[in-house]
């Protein structure tokens, strides 16, 4: 019998779920939207595990043998699979040990399940350390060192998007000069919502750069690309790896963002003798929820 496990990438305004061969192969997946409450994305945790259990029903039909679910969370979890944070769950969005058929459930931070995968079935199989940057509707990163994902102390080596801007780069002026309050997805959205109302620009015109010709709105991401440039760039003086690779739903895009980010970052470390190479990510918008199976079938990575 062949033998997979599930994962469930939960994330802000998705949740993504696969079925994982031990290959790392998606033999299945489905994504769904991230039902929001008053207090945070997925209340009672219940669409992660509609998700969860459809997807097992799924496996069960192929004669696939689950060995278990992993489950990418973007919040603090800790080395010994607890999330410590309430930033984007609701907190009453509790996610059991064990499914209801007895199947066990891991969890870990979204970030390092998405470098998991990219370390076993992306670019991370060309460098011995890089690393992973996933820019979405939050902003967060890991590293990996000889094939390892580093957690830290308390599962807090993530915060990417709590390093400070200098104010002097700001997109929102009455936002916290954080990384991922200037520079996220959210923020942009947040900041196209402005930007709409002072424009007359449809929504979705601003959000997605406008329409080519419109400089008010490239300039928005462009300045959003170059902070996470900059904090990027922070990044390689502290821990110097071979690479840096950059996924997420804005990671993974084309145009005034990650052109921007590919320039900046470019400039900032042209002195380093082989500066890091800057990379998007081989496996896209799926490596949260393979990485996440991977944690089953590899929980030492």
């Amino acid at each position: 019998m062949n033998r997979a496990a599930i994962g469930i990438d939960v994330g802000g305004t998705k949740i993504g779920g696969a079925v994982v061969a031990e290959s790392g192969a998606v033999l299945y997946r489905e994504t769904v939207p991230s039902p929001r409450g008053p207090h945070g994305v997925d209340p009672g945790a219940a669409e992660t595990m509609a998700l969860l259990e459809r997807l097992e029903a799924r496996a069960a039909q192929a004669g696939l043998e689950l060995r278990g679910a992993g489950i990418g969370v973007p919040e603090y979890v800790t080395p010994d699979g607890r999330i410590a944070s309430r930033l984007v769950l609701a907190p009453d969005a509790d996610l059991p040990a064990t499914t209801r058929s007895g199947m066990p459930i891991v969890i870990d931070s979204d970030v390092r399940c998405a470098a998991r995968a990219e370390h076993r079935l992306g670019h991370g199989r060309r460098f011995g350390s890089f690393v992973f940057a996933s820019i979405g509707t939050g902003i967060s990163h890991t590293l990996v060192v000889d094939g390892r994902i580093w957690p830290g102390h308390r599962g807090e080596a993530i915060a990417l998007g709590e390093m400070p801007v200098d104010r002097r780069l700001v997109i929102r002026p009455d936002a916290p000069a954080t990384v991922e309050q200037q520079a996220s997805g959210l923020a942009l959205e947040q900041a196209a919502a402005v930007e709409q109302q002072a424009s007359g620009l449809a929504l979705e015109q601003v959000a997605a750069g406008g329409t080519g010709d419109d400089i008010r709105t490239r300039d928005i991401r462009t300045r959003a690309g170059e902070i996470v440039a900059r904090a990027l760039a922070d990044l390689v003086l502290l821990v110097d790896p071979a690479a840096v690779v950059i996924g997420g739903g804005l990671g993974s895009s084309r145009g005034p963002y990650t052109e921007a980010l590919a320039r900046q970052f470019s400039h900032l470390t042209r002195r380093r003798p082989a500066a890091p190479a800057l990379l998007q990510a081989r496996l896209g918008n799926d490596a949260g929820a393979i990485g996440a199976g991977l944690l089953v079938h590899q929980p030492s990575e």
